[in-house]
């Protein structure tokens, strides 16, 4: 779902997925410059600031109503990590569902998955929602030749890029009073030998796991004044098995717990005007990183924090086709020092088919807590290092030529500032995060959507960009200049719903120095609705197809500094058959 959306691009080490988006993705940087909520929920961690964006994320679709994407700066509203996207995954409530949907697949590499969600309304006044998702993959046999020789399996990984998840929400709603909670678990098999592993022990994987929770209100206070408040709390664990020789593994693990609070006031002076004020504490309780080496050497180190942040936003509509948004956050983290983000838009509407919108952000990302403020075998602390901060100035044009027929085109230029990466030692043993250099990068995003009256639809993306290191002007890593899309969908032809999309990437440099090759992936979907034609009970019954890289196209990406691969090789032919059933 991400990748259709224009310039994303996605990547997976065989460990987690990667986002990037704008020409920007550091190998191994876990997410952190993308804030990812889940109904307004951040679900960024506390410790290293990472977040899922996919089968990390396991989330049952049949539970989502919307995914709200904003490009671009976003820590005028959200704090740290907010330097690309805010992504906010938008759950049903129980009367969207209003029954109850089971269902089950099996897919490539011996996937098996199954899910539930139930909703229903409690009366007029409120409502609730369950869902879960359960995945099961053995995954499939991988060729590294960089392993290939007769030590190494001759370079084959077999039956270790396995992966078991498993997931659950729910909501309940009365009277503008909802909680809601969710727990992630995913264990993974690493196939790729990284952190200098030996090459096909099965022992090697990682497992992640998120509980939260949160209680929220909201309310309408006269006519000109709304207010909402929500209290929050979450845990996070990681943990990993590291196995370098065939006697006893490395073990490492950390995790973070965390309660807060956030409150907003929306007042409406007058019909013309706007004002947005907004505070938020986190308190995190537990901020830390263990080590036990095979020898039983142990390491541990705990840094936690406290974030204060305050910001307002006002929305002035200075004629009646001309609007004026400015805003300003304050940031005061206890480990680190102040951070101050501005916000200014123009948003020009010429006519009913045109919108213009002129605007300038900055974001930044406050040094994590393992890049900053531990120290064990792996981690060296650095309390020099110095917040990531960017810069963006953006034109955007939405035209609506004709009824079925929307354009949009998005300039931009951007800046980071004090890029944050790490620095291994001589023996790779152990790591440094520092300030090594500035980001410039500037590109250009098209967009077009057919959309007639009748049972087609179709869209076409294209992003062109470029990403420079200062002062070496070489151009960024993982970092593709051309990223394209062209979907085509029919959404009802006698029940059938195919749809099909090809998606080209050009090259990236790896942190090598050599390049990956540009590639063009064509992925299928088929869902079939129309049972009830066969028989009647089969009514609300859905079979659907999912065909990813259905020529099986051979493709890379780049590694990270953990890994002797300079690129990684990406999927093959998958698919994934599920049969839904709505009561």
């Amino acid at each position: 779902m991400l990748e259709s959306v224009r310039g994303f691009y996605v990547i997976n080490d065989r460990n987690y997925p990667y986002l990037g988006t704008r020409g920007f993705s550091r190998p191994t940087d876990y997410n952190d410059r993308i804030l990812v909520l889940v109904d307004g929920h951040t679900m960024n961690e506390q410790v290293w600031g990472s977040t899922g964006i996919g089968t990390d994320l396991p989330i049952n679709l049949d539970a989502v109503e919307r995914i709200e994407i904003v490009r671009g700066p976003g820590s005028v509203l959200y704090g740290t990590s907010a330097m690309f996207a805010v992504i906010n995954i938008v759950t049903k409530n129980g009367q969207e569902i209003d029954g109850v949907i089971v269902g089950g697949g099996v897919g490539s590499g011996r996937m098996r998955q199954g899910s539930m969600a139930v909703g229903h309304s409690i009366g007029t006044r409120g409502s609730y929602s369950l869902s879960g998702l359960i995945t099961h993959s053995d995954g499939s046999d991988l060729y590294f030749p960089e392993y290939d020789t007769p030590e190494t399996q001759f370079g084959v990984a077999r039956g270790l890029d396995w992966e078991r998840s498993v997931s659950g929400l729910g909501s309940i709603t009365w009277d503008g009073l909802t909680a809601r909670g969710g727990y992630v678990s995913r264990d993974k098999g690493i196939p790729t030998g990284a952190f200098g592993t030996a090459f096909g022990d099965p022992r090697t994987q990682s497992h992640d796991e998120t509980l939260w929770g949160d209680l929220s209100m909201q309310r309408q206070l006269g006519g000109s004044y709304r207010f909402s408040a929500r209290v929050y709390a979450d845990r996070y664990r990681n943990s990993g098995v590291w196995a370098y020789d065939a006697g006893p593994v490395d073990t490492d693990g950390g995790g973070s717990t965390d309660v807060g609070g956030e409150a907003m006031v929306v007042w409406d002076p007058s019909s013309r005007d706007r004002f947005t004020i907004g505070t938020e504490f986190r308190h995190v309780m537990q901020a830390e990183y263990h080590e036990r080496l095979a020898d039983g050497s142990v390491a541990s180190d705990d840094a936690p924090f406290d974030v204060m942040s305050v910001f307002v936003q006002n929305e002035l509509q200075l004629v009646p086709r001309l609007k004026l948004v400015t805003g300003l956050r304050f940031d005061h983290n206890s480990l680190t020092r102040h951070a101050l983000t501005p916000r200014l838009a123009l948003l020009v509407t010429p006519d009913s088919r045109t919108t213009l919108k002129l605007l300038y952000g900055s974001a930044f990302r406050a040094p994590s807590v393992a890049e900053a403020d531990l120290t064990t075998f792996y981690y060296t602390r650095n309390p020099g290092l110095k917040a990531e901060r960017a810069q963006t100035v953006e034109l955007e044009i939405q035209r609506r030529i004709a009824a079925p027929l929307l354009f949009g085109v998005s300039l931009y230029e951007y800046r980071v500032e004090d890029l944050i990466d790490p620095l291994l030692s001589e023996d790779g043993a152990s790591q440094q995060f520092r300030n090594v250099a500035n980001v410039a990068a500037y590109g250009a995003e098209f967009q077009m959507e057919v959309m007639p009256a009748g049972p087609f639809s179709g869209r076409a993306t294209y992003a062109v960009q470029r990403a420079e290191t200062e002062p070496s002007d070489e151009s960024l890593t993982n970092s593709p200049a051309h990223v394209a899309t062209l979907s085509a969908a029919v959404h009802d032809w006698n029940g059938f719903r195919p749809a099909v999309t090809i998606r080209y990437e050009s090259g990236r440099r790896t942190l090598t120095g050599s390049s990956t090759p540009a590639f063009a992936r064509a992925d299928l979907n088929v869902a079939f609705e129309s049972f009830d034609r066969i028989a009647s009970w089969l009514r609300d019954t859905r079979l659907s197809l999912r065909v990813t890289n259905a020529f099986n196209a051979t493709y890379f990406s780049p590694g990270g500094v953990e890994h002797r691969q300079a690129a990684i090789a990406q999927d093959g032919r998958t698919f994934l058959l599920r049969l839904d059933r709505r009561f």
